[in-house]
């Protein structure tokens, strides 16, 4: 079962992971994927209120994640499985 975060809800498909290498959150649009990822920084938010609200959470869970806090899974342990 893959763990790593996502939000698919309306129009938005997110998907966020932890880059150990610069130590930032990333988080990519899979309605765009040619866009890749995105270092998010939550100090400057998204480019509406709504969109923020989702990448916060999506940049809590990864740090969790890196934490080791039960029910989420670590970058290193994070493997996506094409169905």
């Amino acid at each position: 079962m893959n763990k790593q975060p996502m939000y698919i809800k309306g129009d938005y498909k997110l998907i966020a992971k932890y880059n150990r290498f610069d130590e930032s959150v990333e988080i990519g649009d899979l309605n765009n994927p040619s866009d890749g990822w995105v270092t998010y920084d939550p100090t400057q938010g998204a480019s509406s209120d709504e969109l923020t609200e989702i990448c916060n959470t999506l940049y809590d869970r990864c740090l969790l994640a890196e934490l080791g806090i039960k029910g989420f899974t670590p970058a290193g342990e994070q493997h996506l499985i094409k169905s």
